[in-house]
C-alpha cells in the first residue's frame, strides 16, 4: 500500500506536501523533504522517479546537482530530504535509511510494531555530501546510509513511513491507534487516507506510508 497525505500545518500555511514515495517490484521507498527547503518536494519526487528507473542514490544526486547546483541555497531548497528504503530478498527485508522516520514491522502472526529512526538527532541528509564542509556544523565527514536486516523467519512484511507517522503512534487515544493499525494490517489504502482526513488536525506533518 502507498499512502501520501499532506499535513495540517502545510495546509494552514499554503505549502505543498514535501513527502513522496513509491512501491515497485521488491522495493519500497519513502522520502521526506526538509521543511526549511522552499522546493524540497521537487527533489523528493525527482529522486523517487529516478529510483524507479533503477538509478543508484549516487547516480541520482549527480544528476540533481547538475540541475540545481551546489550552492548552499540550492542544496537547502531542493536536495535536503530523508530517504528510507526497503528491498525484499528471498530470506530477509533490508532497510536502508538516511534520516529519520519509521520502520513498520509485521510479524508472522500479523502483529504490528513500529521502530522509530533518527532518535531526535540533527537530521541526516545525503545532500550534505555535496556541501562545502565549511558550511556544515554537523556531519563534516559525510553521511552514509544505515542498513538493518529483518529475517523472513520473523517477519512477513516490512514497510517504511515518514516521521509524520509519529502523531498517531504517540497519540494517547488508544482507540484511534487500534483503528489505524487494523486498517494498515488489512492493507486498506483508501480507508487509511480517509482516516487521516477525518483526523487531519492530529496529523500536523505530511505523512507517507509504503507497506
Amino acid at each position: 500500500m502507498f499512502v501520501n497525505k499532506i499535513g495540517a500545518q502545510h495546509l494552514a500555511f499554503g505549502m505543498n506536501c514535501q513527502d513522496y514515495g513509491l512501491e515497485k517490484d521488491t522495493i519500497k521507498l519513502v522520502c521526506d523533504g526538509c521543511s526549511e527547503g522552499r522546493h524540497s518536494e521537487v527533489g523528493v519526487k525527482m529522486y523517487c522517479h529516478l529510483s524507479a528507473l533503477g538509478y543508484s542514490t549516487k547516480q541520482i544526486f549527480k544528476r540533481l546537482v547538475s540541475i540545481f547546483g551546489q550552492s548552499a541555497a540550492s542544496v537547502r531548497d531542493y536536495l535536503c530530504f530523508t530517504i528510507l528504503k526497503v528491498v525484499e530478498g528471498e530470506a530477509f527485508f533490508r532497510v536502508s535509511y538516511c534520516g529519520d522516520g519509521y520502520i513498520i514491522l509485521e510479524d508472522l502472526e500479523g502483529n504490528l510494531s513500529f521502530e522509530e529512526l533518527g532518535g531526535g538527532e540533527y537530521p541526516k541528509y545525503f545532500a550534505y555530501n555535496y556541501c562545502d564542509t565549511d558550511m556544515l556544523t554537523h556531519y563534516k565527514d559525510g553521511v552514509e546510509f544505515v542498513e538493518k536486516d529483518f529475517s523472513k523467519k520473523e517477519y512477513q512484511n516490512v514497510g517504511v513511513a515518514s516521521d509524520g507517522l509519529r502523531f498517531i503512534i504517540k497519540s494517547e487515544n488508544d482507540a484511534l491507534k487500534e483503528e489505524f493499525a487494523a486498517l494498515l494490517k488489512a492493507r486498506r489504502t483508501v480507508a487509511v487516507k480517509r482516516f487521516i482526513n477525518r483526523n487531519q488536525k492530529m496529523f500536523q506533518d505530511d505523512i507517507t506510508i509504503v507497506f
